[in-house]
């Protein structure tokens, strides 16, 4: 699955709206995930986790006009990847205005 938000904003703000929106996701649901891990390398996220069962992770990246995520939705969830890219989409683009 692969998600691409445009913005007009610096790319450390981006960083630091990610990195937020991550502390409020994982106080929001950090019952509900397993196994969570996120590393930084410059501006490229890897995030790994477990949730409802099932393994779920991905790769988002900041350029300087745009954010790149491409993950994978296992072949149980492939009817539900509709739904979940529309979900992230909207986040993201509520995130960055």
């Amino acid at each position: 699955m692969e998600i691409l938000v445009k913005h007009n904003l610096a790319t450390d703000e981006v960083k630091r709206r990610l990195q937020n929106l991550a502390v409020e996701l994982k106080k929001q649901y950090g019952n509900q995930l397993k196994d969570y891990a996120e590393e930084w390398i410059g501006n490229k996220l890897n995030v790994n986790f477990k949730a409802m069962g099932f393994k779920l992770g991905g790769v988002l990246e900041i350029f300087d006009d745009r954010v790149e995520m491409n993950g994978k939705v296992p072949l149980m969830l492939k009817g539900f990847e509709g739904q979940v890219r529309d979900t992230i989409t909207k986040t993201l683009v509520d995130l960055l205005k």
